[in-house]
């Protein structure tokens, strides 16, 4: 794709998913903006000189779980949508994320990619507001690095799976000092407010989520890593297995992940037992199959954390 096509590819799959996400919100959501919303309560009260870990507690900012407290990085990244309404923050919020995600998927020149955006774990992401989207953009573009600290329990997964690179990594740490200069006991503060529901713990803790360890076979591939961190990592479902599909070196890897991910929707609405992750047995363990039949050989896309190199340098631009 040349660089004005995946411009436009990718501005149209923003303006799209932007819109629906605005609508969901206004229509399904009381006017909410999904997942989104803790941070700009918390950017409200950073903006008033006001401890957000206090004025925002109790706030259910996913309308489940209760003190689901974000780090002040959120908030920084999201104060620029504070003076929209809330639906038209998260249609805003989801619209850069999809247009971004999308130009980072064809860098390599693989349009193929741009079918993640049929998975079934992108339009939970679309419809609960999340930060899923804006993670899988910055595995294929590490120039994004510092976006990993909006979510860091997930986004670590993908941080140490992309080159540091001199400026990536002075854009992070810049974000992180400043999130401290706003207020410098803030980690300390949010762990003492997050919640600890049943459903938010790592896949590898579940039945059969052990079976995840076995990536550690091909450590060596940077998607065999990627998935063994991701089993590692607290998570919820569905939106946070769209990272998963960063492991898909082909066309039709990729269509088998997206077909799994809607059984696993299709199962879990059907039987209505929440108890049971689902998305271990019907995304992660795919994946898993799928990394351990790649071939023995190191990816061409991998390569060390400090050599600089792009894991998926672009044919097009850099």
């Amino acid at each position: 794709m040349s660089f004005q096509q995946r411009f436009i590819v990718s501005c149209i799959i923003g303006l799209i998913t932007g819109l629906v996400c605005s609508w969901y919100q206004q229509a399904f959501a009381n006017g909410g903006a999904g997942d989104i919303t803790m941070p700009l309560c918390m950017g409200e009260a950073l903006w008033r000189g006001e401890n957000p870990y206090i004025v925002c507690r109790g706030f259910q900012s996913d309308g489940v779980t209760s003190n689901t407290l974000n780090p002040v990085t959120t908030a920084i990244i999201t104060l620029p949508l504070l003076p929209l309404p809330r639906p038209a923050a998260a249609g805003v919020f989801l619209g850069l994320s999809a247009a971004i995600l999308a130009w980072a998927l064809t860098r390599s020149g693989e349009a193929w990619r741009l079918l993640t955006f049929l998975a079934f774990p992108f339009w939970a992401a679309v419809q609960t507001v999340q930060w899923a989207p804006l993670l899988l953009a910055v595995y294929f573009w590490p120039a994004l690095l510092a976006l990993t600290l909006a979510k860091p329990h997930v986004g670590a997964a993908v941080a140490l799976n992309v080159p540091w690179r001199r400026w990536p990594v002075i854009v992070t740490v810049l974000l992180g000092l400043l999130s401290l200069f706003w207020m410098l006991a803030w980690p300390l503060a949010m762990l003492g407010g997050i919640g600890a529901p049943g459903d938010y713990c790592p896949p590898v803790l579940s039945l059969p989520g052990a079976l995840l360890l076995l990536a550690a076979l091909r450590w060596r591939a940077r998607e065999a890593r990627l998935l063994l961190i991701l089993a590692l990592a607290p998570q919820r479902a569905f939106y946070d297995q769209l990272l998963v599909f960063g492991v898909v070196r082909t066309r039709r890897e990729l269509l088998v992940l997206i077909f799994f991910s809607w059984m696993c929707y299709l199962v879990w609405f059907l039987t209505s037992l929440p108890g049971i992750p689902w998305f271990i047995w019907l995304i992660y363990l795919p994946a898993l199959v799928i990394v351990l039949r790649q071939d023995r050989l190191c990816s061409t896309t991998d390569t060390p954390l400090t050599s600089g190199a792009d894991p998926d340098p672009p044919r097009q631009d850099s």
